[in-house]
């Protein structure tokens, strides 16, 4: 079987920074332990496979080089960016996603921009443990709480300088939470066009620092809205690669847009 392989910078209008992502074509069924070999052997943070399309959407699957993840804003970017690009109508401008059998996700092109419409999710507060904290190299934080629904703990900071000096230790930190399986830490921005910062750690899922992440948006968008009073916010993620993020907030949704740059267009061919 041959399969069509982008690969594509989400997040960013430069080649070379933001997330480098790969997506998938399918053409058929292919099983999700050859969609885990492929990704390990791409060993990119993320892969996307799509390809089958239905009435409820294009279906699409989300794996890192070591396991199934149950959705990926980034990687759901590139793969809306390859359909508009290779597969649609030039005319189409929206489309949607199932990821499995339980999120809907609605893609529509803006100009240059790939908005995705997530739900918008609450924090429950919570206190860290000092192991979690201590792999981390934090002593002060403003506030943290859980996101049940992402399986993610977020930690605000109250300084961006803060924020760009950690350094964690990644096996202290999986053995201090093994219930859990991201920390995405975030301040006010201390740079004059963008509204706040963060940064994403997932070494539960084969990710030290994921260079730029999408679908933790669902809670920051809400987050920041309520501590800045603004609906329109313009995110930066504060990596080594850096990506940026244009986000708003509504009552029960959240709109997320990202540019990309396509890098390389292949074909796989996937022994039988």
């Amino acid at each position: 079987m041959e399969i069509q392989v982008h690969l594509i910078d989400t997040f960013t209008s430069e080649a070379f920074r933001g997330n480098p992502t790969a997506v998938c074509f399918l053409p058929g069924y292919i099983s999700l332990k050859q969609q885990q070999a492929i990704a390990s052997e791409l060993n990119l943070p993320v892969t996307a496979f799509t390809g089958a399309v239905s009435s409820h959407g294009w279906g699409i699957s989300y794996f890192t080089p070591a396991t199934q993840i149950p959705t990926c804003g980034h990687a759901t970017l590139a793969a809306a960016r390859m359909l508009f690009d290779e597969v649609m109508d030039p005319g189409v401008s929206t489309l949607n996603f199932l990821a499995g059998r339980a999120l809907y996700i609605p893609v529509r092109k803006q100009d240059d921009l790939i908005v995705m419409t997530y739900p918008r999710y609450d924090l429950k507060p919570v206190e860290p443990g000092i192991d979690l904290l201590n792999s981390l190299g934090i002593t002060q934080l403003v506030s943290a709480g859980m996101c049940s629904e992402l399986e993610t703990l977020f930690i605000e900071l109250d300084s961006a300088a803060e924020l760009k000096k950690i350094q964690p230790d990644y096996l202290a930190l999986v053995a201090s939470n093994p219930d859990i399986k991201e920390v995405v830490i975030t301040s006010a921005s201390n740079l004059p066009d963008y509204d706040y910062l963060l940064r994403s750690f997932c070494p539960w899922i084969g990710i030290d620092e994921d260079p730029v992440t999408g679908s933790v948006h669902s809670v920051l968008a809400g987050f920041w809205q309520q501590r800045l009073d603004k609906n329109n916010l313009k995110a930066w993620q504060c990596s080594p690669r850096g990506g940026e993020l244009f986000v708003s907030a509504f009552d029960d949704k959240v709109e997320l847009g990202g540019t990309t740059v396509t890098l390389m267009r292949g074909t796989m061919n996937l022994p039988d």
